[in-house]
C-alpha cells in the first residue's frame, strides 16, 4: 500500500483543486474551447447517434427544423471520439458545466496513471513520483487538462499507448492494448499521430522495424478513416474534406510567424505554463534524459506543425507536459546527489510550486472578456423563441455564443470578415457592420449591445464603456437608427436589445 501512497496524495490535491467552481459558466480562460465541445456533445444527444453519424455539428436550436439543412454545418477539424465520450457523460448525468469540467477531470487522472506506470520503466524509485508530481502541478496540465478537451482525450490515450509499449516484451495484451490506445489517440485529436509517430521511431531504435511499419500504418489507416467519415457526413459530399484540407493547409504551410515572435511567444508560454523553476530544472535534466523521455517531445510537434496557431492558441503546449516532467524529475535526481545541489533543487521546487499556485488559482477564479458573449447568449436565450433566426451585431466568437443562446445564430467576428452561421460555411463578406442590413430578410430577431447598459450590467468592462472592438453600438449609430425604423418590437434585456423583425 505504501508505494501507492504518492500517486494517491497527487491525485487527490489535483483533483480537489479542480473542482474549485465546478459548475460555474464557462467563462474562464479559453472555456470557449469548452462551450464548443458542450455544443456538438448536446447535439449528439438531441438529434442522435443515428442522424448524426458521430459528426461534430455546430448547430444551437431546440429543433433542428429552422435549419434549412443542419447537415452542413459540420466541424471537419478534429476526430471525433472526444465529442462522442462527452455526450455519453451528458446522456447519463445532463447537459452542463459540471459534467464537462467531471468528465475531464476523470480524463487527466486517467493520463496521470498511465503516466505513472510510464514512469515506473523509465524513471528509479521515487524519482517517477517526482515526474508525476510535475506532469500533475505544472499550470500546463493542471488547468488546461478541463479546457483543451480534444487535447486532454489524445494525451491520456497517448500514455496509455506509450505505457504499454514499453510493456511489449510482457506479453500480447500489452501490444494489443498500445496499439489499441494509439487508435483512439488518434481519433481523439492529431497529437495522437505524433504519439504514432514517436512510437515508430522508438520500435526503429529498437530494431523492430516490423512493428514501426505497422504503427505507421496504423496512423496512416486513422487519417484515411477521418476523410470516410467527412465524406459519409457531408450531403453534398466534398467541401467537408476540402474544408478540413484548406484549414490545415492554412494553419502549417502558409500560417507562419515571424521567427523572433514565434520564439518570443513560446518563451512566455513556457515560462508562465511550465514555471520558470521547472523550466531550470528541466534544462539541467536535458542531459540524463533516456531516449524514450526524449521521444515524448515529439508529442508536441503541434508547436512546429502548426506554429502560427500555436501563437495564438497557448493551450497546443499542453502535449509536452509528460515530457516536461520527465525532464525536470532528471533535473532533481541530478542535483539531489551534492548538499549544495539538493539546496538549488529546492529553491527550484519551491519557485515551481509558488508559481503554480498562482497560475493555476488565477485561471480557475478569473473570468474574462467572454462574459459578454455569454449574457448576450442568455439575452437570447430568454427573449426569443425556439424558431428565432438572431442576428447578432455585437462582436461575436462562434465557439461560444450558440451553447448558451441555443438558437440559431448568425454574425462576424470583426468588420471586413464573413457572416456565419455557427460552423457553416462562410457567407458574402461584411465591410462594415451596417452591411448586415442586407441579411435582415433572412432572420425574425437582431441582437444589439448598448455600451451605456453593457458598462452597468457587465462586470468585465468594471463601469466602463466597452471598446470598439466589442462593437456596442450607440443610440446613433447608423444600425442601431435602423433597427429602430425597421422593428416590430423590442426588449431590453441586460445590456442588449432584441429587436423583432417579424
Amino acid at each position: 500500500m505504501k508505494r501507492f501512497l504518492p500517486v494517491g496524495v497527487i491525485l487527490g490535491l489535483f483533483t480537489g483543486v479542480l473542482f474549485i467552481r465546478i459548475g460555474s459558466p464557462f467563462l474562464r480562460h479559453h472555456e470557449s474551447v469548452n462551450a464548443q465541445y458542450a455544443t456538438m456533445a448536446r447535439n449528439q444527444v438531441r438529434l442522435g447517434y443515428a442522424a448524426t453519424r458521430l459528426g461534430l455539428y455546430g448547430v444551437s436550436a431546440p429543433d433542428e427544423k429552422v435549419y434549412p439543412d443542419w447537415r452542413i454545418y459540420g466541424y471537419p477539424n478534429r476526430p471525433p471520439l472526444s465529442v462522442f465520450v462527452t455526450s455519453v457523460w451528458f446522456h447519463l448525468l445532463g447537459d452542463g458545466e459540471w459534467v464537462l469540467r467531471l468528465s475531464l477531470i476523470v480524463v487527466a487522472l486517467g493520463t496521470l496513471v498511465s503516466f505513472a506506470a510510464l514512469m515506473r520503466s523509465l524513471l528509479d524509485g521515487r524519482w517517477a513520483w517526482v515526474a508525476v508530481a510535475a506532469c500533475a502541478f505544472i499550470p500546463i496540465f493542471w488547468y488546461f487538462s478541463i479546457v483543451a478537451v480534444h487535447l486532454a482525450y489524445s494525451l491520456c490515450f497517448s500514455m496509455a499507448a506509450w505505457a504499454c509499449w514499453v510493456r511489449w516484451d510482457q506479453g500480447r495484451r500489452f501490444r494489443t492494448l498500445s496499439l489499441l490506445f494509439l487508435f483512439f489517440a488518434c481519433e481523439s485529436d492529431w497529437p495522437g499521430y505524433f504519439a504514432t509517430f514517436s512510437i515508430a521511431v522508438d520500435a526503429v531504435l529498437s530494431r523492430r522495424p516490423r512493428w514501426a511499419a505497422g504503427v505507421l500504418a496504423l496512423g496512416v489507416g486513422c487519417f484515411a478513416l477521418h476523410l470516410a467519415h467527412l465524406y459519409w457526413l457531408d450531403p453534398e459530399k466534398g467541401p467537408l474534406i476540402r474544408l478540413f484540407l484548406r484549414g490545415g493547409w492554412d494553419r502549417s504551410a502558409q500560417w507562419r510567424p515571424g521567427l523572433i515572435d514565434y520564439v518570443k511567444s513560446e518563451a512566455r508560454e513556457v515560462g508562465l505554463y511550465f514555471t520558470l523553476g521547472g523550466v531550470a530544472l528541466a534544462i539541467a535534466g536535458l542531459r540524463h534524459l533516456p531516449r524514450r523521455g526524449w521521444l515524448l517531445a515529439l508529442l508536441g510537434l503541434d508547436e512546429v506543425v502548426f506554429s502560427g496557431w500555436a501563437m495564438e492558441h497557448d493551450y497546443l503546449t499542453y502535449s509536452l507536459a509528460p515530457f516536461f516532467a520527465v525532464a525536470a524529475a532528471k533535473g532533481v535526481e541530478v542535483l539531489w546527489r551534492s548538499r549544495r545541489g539538493r539546496f538549488l533543487a529546492g529553491g527550484l521546487l519551491g519557485l515551481a510550486v509558488a508559481q503554480s499556485a498562482w497560475i493555476t488559482g488565477d485561471r480557475l477564479i478569473r473570468q474574462g472578456a467572454f462574459e459578454s458573449n455569454y449574457r448576450a447568449g442568455l439575452a437570447i436565450r430568454q427573449g426569443t423563441r425556439p424558431m428565432d433566426r438572431v442576428l447578432i451585431t455585437i462582436a461575436d466568437d462562434r465557439l461560444f455564443t450558440p451553447y448558451y443562446a441555443d438558437r440559431y445564430t448568425a454574425g462576424v467576428e470583426r468588420e471586413g470578415a464573413d457572416l456565419v452561421v455557427h460552423y457553416g460555411r462562410p457567407g458574402r463578406p461584411v465591410k462594415r457592420i451596417e452591411d448586415v442590413e442586407q441579411y435582415f430578410g433572412d432572420f425574425s430577431m437582431v441582437l444589439v449591445g448598448d455600451p451605456e447598459s453593457a458598462a452597468r450590467e457587465i462586470r468585465f468592462f468594471k463601469g466602463a464603456r466597452p471598446p470598439e472592438a466589442f462593437r456596442f453600438l450607440a443610440p446613433d449609430h447608423p444600425l442601431r437608427r435602423r433597427l429602430e425604423e425597421l422593428a416590430i418590437s423590442k426588449e431590453t434585456r441586460g445590456a442588449f436589445i432584441l429587436y423583432r423583425l417579424r
